[in-house]
């Protein structure tokens, strides 16, 4: 099935999401105290502290009060602007925390929101992640890609491949092949009339995707073309790797396993583009 015609609705939604930071829970469990502490691919964190950014982020959105953290900035030359800041402090501020006092932390914030999503009346507004009045399928739906991100980053830590097909990734997924319009329009600055032919093989999501351009630095899901300007074809770990930004564009041993044709220079612009992560 095209992953992209997946269509949950708000009480799925909050299934889906429970299942995503459970399945963080799960895979998190079993590791050992080694596991615990590799690095991650996310620059300066450990697999504990990318466990500890989820329970920050889902207290914040729970209202839970934060432990007053003022973090020594200059121990922590990855971070290096206001976002990086924000998500530091929560992950600082577990340092030194158990695995178990972490672990248990993220299941009593799964409790709390839980109640509190299934709680919203149908049509109400929530507080999305960055403090903004947005839809409840908008937040699960960015809630849910960062957790399914972060739990293939901590996969890649621990030399612990899986994960890619359940219902969590189907739904990251669908956050980064919404970000093509933006990405071939805006980003890539292709212009008017040039389209561009995404096709993702799996293994679990997949699709074949056109995107025109209908206007300067707009682009728009449209119907297959016979020749379209730039062509990528490539797996859905790729894909993920590239749009969450875990990957380089120039790295070698992808160039070898992506197929890439059309304008080598918007193809070009268009890899560059696909990061949607800040």
């Amino acid at each position: 099935m095209d992953s992209t015609e997946i269509n949950p609705t708000d009480p799925e939604l909050i299934d889906i999401w429970q299942q995503a930071l459970e399945d963080v829970l799960r895979v998190s469990a079993s590791l050992d105290d080694e596991q615990w502490l590799a690095a991650t691919p996310c620059p300066g964190w450990t697999v504990a502290d990318v466990v500890a950014h989820l329970v920050a982020i889902e207290q914040v959105l729970a209202g839970t009060p934060q432990p007053a953290h003022d973090p020594d900035w200059s121990l922590l030359p990855h971070v290096s602007n206001d976002f990086g800041r924000f998500t530091e402090v929560g992950v600082d501020a577990r340092r030194g925390h158990t695995r178990e006092e972490v672990l248990t932390e993220l299941r009593d914030a799964i409790a709390i929101r839980r109640a509190q999503l299934d709680a919203v009346p149908a049509g109400e507004q929530v507080i999305g992640p960055l403090g903004n009045p947005t839809t409840i399928e908008r937040m699960l739906r960015i809630r849910t890609f960062d957790t399914w991100v972060h739990e293939q980053d901590i996969r890649t830590a621990t030399a612990n491949d899986g994960g890619w097909d359940t219902t969590p990734a189907v739904i990251a997924f669908q956050q980064m092949i919404r970000s093509l319009p933006v990405a071939w329009g805006k980003n890539a600055q292709a212009p008017v009339g040039a389209t561009v032919h995404m096709n993702v093989t799996g293994p679990g999501p997949q699709a074949d995707i056109y995107v025109d351009v209908i206007e300067a630095g707009r682009g728009q899901a449209c119907p297959p073309v016979p020749e379209p300007t730039v062509s990528l074809t490539l797996s859905w770990p790729d894909y993920m790797r590239l749009s969450a930004g875990r990957i380089d564009v120039n790295d070698s041993a992808l160039r070898q396993r992506i197929e890439l044709t059309g304008d080598s220079a918007l193809a070009e612009a268009m890899l560059s583009a696909l990061t949607i992560t800040p």
